[in-house]
């Protein structure tokens, strides 16, 4: 079998399935001169459709070309006449769209001619074989049945709808990145259908409309706008167009993106944060807009969710994550302890005893008693990670600090590690 079923779900509509259906069954019954016949009439058809689908989303050229065409059907206008129209406008305007596009539907007109027509010098017919009539089907299903209708320049002006509806059914923006079938959903309905030129004309259009635009618009269906920006910059780098992120006028946009753009909009920001921790080309971008980067990276690395994205920011940067956290310690909560320590334990300046006399410090002398809580639990994990001169520092700065001594479960900890210390602390010779 040449095709199965999934094979068909290429094609919009039950007559265009059919019709391909016809032409498999003309092959299969060896029936060669009829099958590129039909595969000719077949294809014309299919580029007719995608003609009005081009039309009806806005580009004039194939507004005007279809307008053209319906006339010329209307006056019984030859239907060579009609098809050559139809196979000129994608000639015209899409030559590297289709693979092959010229080449191929030459031959086939070509093909179609010999086995329409006598052969001038002998009056023969011409006879194509099963490789022939395979060959083409299988041709023009690769380079120009199962290829969606070009699209047109302007995506935001067709998708605007889609992205709404995602502005409504996304709830925030997570940092690792957009949810697979939504970008897959974006992928297969539009982008795939976009030139290099169409593609960069839109993708600067979803970046300025996200990161830059003070239109009320814009700022409420935020989570749409990533959900296409997202998605936009995904199929880039999977599909080869890395260059886009050389070209003057998409760096132009993101250099756009101030400070105050982000500041007052949370959703904003992470979008950027989602984008940019995702894809180390686009980060590359936002550090050279230094203003940008120094904000966005101090609001996610002085956060213990955002700590273990400091390789992201800083992918060359000598100084571990360890002695970023210590240098920015201030910044962090003694509740995230275990996290924190998740995060920097495996830099290789890394010293527990310091962390978590670092992080014993760091409880409040007042309203602490959560955070004395957290700091106990991690503690009471790790001693056996520590010596008894380790313990008893911690144990005296803790003691220190009201907020510990006073809790309610202060008894109950303390009589925990002072059992350890007995278990654990050398015996003295009284004789000596």
């Amino acid at each position: 079998m040449l095709f199965d079923e999934k094979d068909y779900r290429v094609f919009d509509n039950a007559d265009s399935r059919n019709y391909f259906k016809e032409i498999l069954q003309s092959y299969y019954s060896q029936n060669y001169r009829a099958t590129i016949v039909l595969l000719y009439s077949f294809v014309i058809y299919d580029l007719f459709i995608k003609l009005q689908t081009m039309a009806n989303e806005g580009y004039k050229k194939a507004e005007k070309k279809l307008k053209e065409i319906n006339t010329m059907i209307e006056d019984d206008e030859k239907y060579s006449k009609v098809e050559n129209e139809v196979i000129q406008f994608f000639k015209d305007n899409c030559p590297l769209y289709f693979d092959k596009f010229i080449e191929d539907i030459d031959y086939l007109r070509n093909c179609r001619n010999k086995c329409a027509h006598l052969k001038v010098n002998d009056n023969s017919l011409f006879v194509p074989n099963d490789y022939h009539a395979r060959m083409l089907i299988c041709s023009m299903y690769d380079h120009i049945l199962s290829v969606k209708a070009p699209f047109i320049m302007d995506l935001f002006s067709i998708a605007q709808s889609d992205v709404e509806e995602y502005a409504e059914s996304i709830s925030h923006i997570p940092r690792n990145g957009l949810d697979n079938s939504v970008k897959k959903a974006i992928i297969e309905k539009y982008l795939k259908r976009m030139t290099y030129d169409s593609f960069k004309k839109s993708y600067k259009t979803f970046i300025r409309l996200l990161l830059v635009s003070d239109d009320e618009k814009c700022i409420k269906n935020i989570c749409g706008l990533y959900a296409f920006a997202f998605s936009m910059t995904d199929y880039a780098l999977k599909n080869g167009y890395t260059s886009l992120f050389t070209e003057e006028t998409i760096i132009d946009v993101f250099y756009k993106v101030t400070v105050d753009s982000l500041k007052d909009i949370s959703v904003r920001v992470n979008a950027l944060i989602s984008i940019i921790t995702s894809y180390p080309v686009v980060m590359d971008i936002i550090r050279e807009n230094e203003a940008v980067f120094d904000y966005v990276s101090k609001r996610v690395l002085t956060n213990p969710l955002g700590l273990s994205l400091y390789r992201a920011f800083y992918p060359r940067e000598s100084k571990s994550v360890y002695m970023y956290f210590k240098e920015n310690v201030t910044a962090y909560d003694v509740s995230c302890s275990r996290m924190i320590y998740e995060t920097v334990k495996e830099s290789e300046d890394f010293d527990l005893p310091e962390y978590i006399l670092i992080m014993v410090k760091m409880i409040p002398t007042y309203n602490g008693f959560d955070d004395a809580d957290c700091f106990m639990s991690f503690f009471k994990e790790h001693l056996e990670e520590l010596s008894i001169e380790d313990i008893e520092s911690v144990m005296k700065i803790y003691r220190s600090n009201g907020q510990c001594t006073n809790r309610a479960r202060n008894d109950d900890d303390v009589a925990e590690i002072k059992k350890y210390l007995d278990e654990h602390t050398p015996e003295t010779d009284d004789s000596e």
